[in-house]
């Protein structure tokens, strides 16, 4: 009759001390396991087995903003400055037998909208005659809309500072810029193209 085979693990459940030269360190080297019943190497099911975060509560870093964010509709998009308004800045340029078109959306803080609002007007005024229908039609209704966004502008409260630490230059005003005028000193000029001939004939 054949001897059945022997249970390799003692009755408690810790491993056999027989051929395993970690079973006088409690099983598989770990000392809990000679108290009974097999507990595998590391710490308990559920505990991070990498101990503390090394970064803290955020991995990123303290939310600028405190402890609760804010909506993102009155967050800057460029500063992150509060208070802010979406609103729509456009530039329109004339490229003699083609048109190009931009626009800078999204909500925008007093400091960062002016500063957008300047520099894309006074190219809009310099480089948008250049065109049949960016003379007569595109350019002067993108300077009415820069207008009309102009009093949206006028009426944000100052901006809180910068939590990241961006902060856009505002530049100089439209009319302190020489390229503003490129549009009067063309329209002055097709003028007297058309008016000096039959004053002189």
């Amino acid at each position: 009759m054949a001897t059945p085979p022997q249970q390799p693990y003692p009755a408690q459940g810790a491993p056999s001390a027989q051929g395993n030269p970690y079973a006088a360190q409690g099983g598989y080297g770990n000392p809990q396991a000679a108290q009974g019943g097999y507990v595998p190497n590391g710490p308990a099911y559920g505990q991070n087995p990498y101990g503390q975060n090394p970064y803290g509560q955020n991995p990123h870093g303290q939310n600028p903003y405190g402890q609760q964010a804010p909506d993102p509709a009155t967050v800057c998009r460029i500063c992150a400055a509060q208070p802010a308004r979406k609103m729509t800045i456009r530039q329109h340029t004339g490229l003699f037998i083609a048109m190009e078109f931009a626009k800078s959306k999204g909500p925008l803080c007093r400091s960062c909208a002016t500063g957008l609002h300047r520099q894309m007007t006074a190219k809009t005024m310099a480089g948008g005659w250049w065109s049949p229908l960016s003379l007569f039609v595109f350019t002067p209704l993108t300077l009415l809309w820069n207008l009309y966004v102009r009093v949206r502008i006028s009426r944000l409260p100052q901006p809180t500072p910068s939590p990241v630490g961006v902060v856009m230059e505002q530049g100089k005003p439209i009319f302190h810029r020489p390229l503003s005028y490129v549009g009067v000193v063309m329209s002055l000029g097709l003028i007297s193209l058309l008016v000096l001939p039959r004053l002189g004939g």
